[in-house]
């Protein structure tokens, strides 16, 4: 708009118009630097409002140097030994559920030791109960779980060395005792509860080794059936048919199979539910024995 000296009268001009800003390089953005901010500072003590003077106050006592704080943690932890975490995979044998294996064995006999299942003096305490049994006109008086007396039962006609046949009986007698175990309600395990009343030491070995805190989780069952599956495949010759222990457990089928492939047993060919430990011993799978409710 102009308006000439001395007239009433006004010419509007058209103007382009435009607004600046400073363009800075790009490498030198966001670089700053340390005179300037101090001098910023010293001008909001020196002429800023209360509410700037308290905020660069608080700032200076904020910031501090970081080569004196990495000097400081330096000397604070000089003195400290680290450890090394080993966050290597568990080995099998210290597995929570499963009896040590070794899958590099030449022979059956090596894969599972029985010393590493059932101490020897705990079997052993189950002679004289085997005595009887195998000497038994009646077996049923024993009230042995049905897969278990079939058992003995054909070891008593079978052409083993007598030896042989007590060794075996004390490992199907103690399998006797833990299915029993395995399948008395948690209820009744009481402080009174007795686990085998023929063996002091079987009664205490089955409530250290299945049972935690005076209690029997889900992972117990699963580490008491794994224990049952070797020690009836060192009895029976490496050969067990799976379905009659998965009955007397009240175990699915499908879930004792996954345990038995995961044990380094081998299906046969000729019987689904029959398995085999062969060498050598097929590798480690992934097992599956993870439940909603289970506590491995």
């Amino acid at each position: 708009m102009v308006q000439p000296p001395g007239s009433k009268e006004i010419t509007l001009v058209l103007l382009d118009t435009c607004t600046g800003t400073p363009l800075l390089d790009k490498k030198t953005k966001s670089v700053t630097s340390p005179v300037k901010s101090k001098s910023l500072a010293d001008l909001r003590k020196e002429f800023g409002s209360k509410k700037a003077k308290r905020y660069t106050e608080q700032q200076e006592r904020l910031n501090m140097n970081i080569e004196n704080v990495k000097e400081h943690l330096e000397q604070t932890v000089a003195d400290i030994n680290v450890t090394q975490l080993n966050t290597s995979v568990q080995d099998e044998g210290e597995s929570l559920y499963r009896p040590k294996i070794n899958r590099n064995a030449s022979t059956k006999e090596q894969v599972y030791l029985l010393g590493d299942l059932v101490p020897k003096e705990v079997l052993d305490s189950l002679e004289n109960s085997v005595t009887e049994v195998l000497e038994s006109e009646d077996m049923t008086e024993f009230e042995l779980t049905p897969s278990i007396q079939k058992y003995i039962e054909a070891l008593r006609s079978s052409s083993f060395p007598e030896m042989v046949v007590i060794e075996k009986c004390k490992i199907l007698l103690y399998i006797h005792f833990l299915v029993k175990f395995l399948n008395t309600p948690l209820k009744s395990m009481t402080k009174k509860f007795i686990a085998c009343e023929c063996s002091e030491l079987v009664d205490k070995n089955l409530k250290e080794t299945y049972m935690i805190n005076g209690t029997r989780p889900l992972s117990m069952r699963d580490k008491g059936l794994c224990y049952a599956l070797v020690l009836l495949m060192l009895a029976l010759d490496y050969e067990l048919d799976l379905e009659p222990i998965s009955k007397e457990l009240k175990s699915g089928l499908k879930k004792v199979q996954e345990f038995a492939r995961n044990l380094g047993f081998s299906q046969s060919n000729k019987n689904k539910n029959v398995f085999i430990l062969k060498i050598p011993v097929p590798p480690p799978v992934m097992p599956n024995l993870k439940r909603k409710r289970s506590s491995i």
